[in-house]
């Protein structure tokens, strides 16, 4: 199997289990991939005690209780995947771990929610899921019994066999129920963490391969279930929005109209996806509010902050400089040559962004749209709506149904 080919079905891996992969050849990396943003490789401390082993598929335990699974490619050629399971222990562990990874202080609260938030896989299904990979690659059968596992750092080697080891794999199995529940506030600390800080892709790309999460019963109904986690959902992801910055009163009047769009889909499947239509949304807007070209410069923070602030009235740059402390030819010069874009541009965006929220969920006019976003007619409305999307209101309101 060549390089390319290798890294691919690597990836795949890694999206079907939402775990981070790893090739090593000899002791070398070759490729790392995380679908959560783990960066350094929380694998490193292990590695070389993983490159030692002479079996051809194993699994080891780290101090904190977290697996890694491991197979030979070809001799001298790893695949490694992990870490699985949510963190145990007292602390220390972690702290020993964050040391030895040198994870700056200010990132290891991010870095903590990230790997607090690995998924759920048990030993025992890990050794099934690599017994299965070397069969895949041999051509021949690999039986689970044969996957060498190291069950605690601590342990001598010992196969899945052993009457020993199956005990404690089912007591590992067990666990993993009160570990999900541990797992999913991770999960939600994790996610609201994104929209506060305005990272929308690293949303999506968490959503591609989103882990088992438990969720405490809140309706006999399937449906209802569904439509009451997207309304908790709702209240989170705006109160992490306003943290992010954003206006409260627009982030509790979107949370009123997706909460008014969940009560009209009956599809649960379509409901899951419109709460992570919804979270990605909220980080969006905070990340406007940020600035993908300004960055964190105060300027640009307080422009977009008054625009936000002012989006259902008219946005007078005389006015907007005055209140915020400049001249007018000061703050239209500035704005454009930090954005790249005029002012005037910027507040149209805005304004066709907050009608896209309207367009898509809620039942509003044309004409109540404009009038709400102050925009001095509908016909003005379309006009500026299409040249900032491409498409008419109508034609954006039809392609956006869930």
């Amino acid at each position: 199997m060549d390089l390319e080919t290798l890294t691919t079905w690597c990836h795949s891996l890694a999206k079907a289990y939402s775990t981070g992969i790893r090739l090593y050849r000899g002791g070398e990396p070759l490729y790392y991939y995380s679908v959560y943003p783990l960066h350094p490789d929380p694998a490193e401390p292990y590695i070389p005690k993983i490159l030692e082993c002479e079996e051809e598929a194993g699994i080891i335990t780290t101090p904190a209780y977290q697996f890694y699974g491991f197979l030979a490619v070809e001799p001298g050629l790893w695949v490694i995947l992990g870490p699985t399971r949510a963190l145990r222990g007292d602390g220390r562990e972690l702290d020993e771990l964050l040391a030895l990874l040198a994870v700056p202080a200010e990132e290891r609260e991010g870095y903590t929610q990230a790997l607090r938030s690995a998924p759920v896989i048990s030993a025992h299904r890990m050794a099934w899921l690599l017994s299965s990979l070397v069969t895949a690659l041999r051509g021949q059968p690999f039986p689970v019994e044969q996957v060498w596992l190291d069950i605690r750092p601590e342990d001598s080697q010992q196969s899945v066999h052993t009457s020993h080891a199956r005990q404690r794999l089912e007591d590992a199995d067990n666990a993993d129920a009160q570990q999900m529940v541990r797992q999913s506030y991770a999960w939600e600390q994790l996610v609201t963490s994104y929209i506060e800080d305005g990272r929308p892709e690293t949303l999506r790309e968490l959503f591609s391969v989103p882990p088992r999460v438990a969720a405490g019963r809140m309706a006999q109904d399937g449906l209802r279930q569904v439509r009451n986690m997207g309304i908790c959902t709702a209240a989170l992801s705006s109160r992490a929005a306003i943290r992010g910055g954003l206006n409260p009163q627009d982030a509790f009047l979107a949370s009123d109209l997706y909460i008014q769009k969940l009560e009209l889909v009956t599809d649960p499947a379509a409901i899951e996806r419109l709460i992570q239509e919804m979270m990605i949304a909220y980080a969006q807007r905070v990340e406007r509010l940020r600035g993908p070209q300004a960055g964190q410069d105060r300027f640009f923070r307080l422009c977009a902050q008054y625009v936000s602030q002012n989006i259902f009235t008219t946005i007078r740059a005389e006015q907007m400089a005055r209140e915020l402390g400049y001249t007018r030819a000061y703050l239209c010069t500035r704005f454009k040559q930090e954005t790249g874009i005029s002012l005037t541009r910027y507040v149209q965006q805005e304004k066709v962004a907050e009608a896209k929220h309207l367009l898509r969920f809620t039942d509003q006019e044309l004409g109540d749209i404009a009038a709400l976003l102050d925009f001095s007619s509908q016909s003005h409305f379309q006009t500026v709506f299409k040249q900032v999307t491409g498409e008419t209101p109508m034609a954006y309101r039809r392609s956006s149904q869930v």
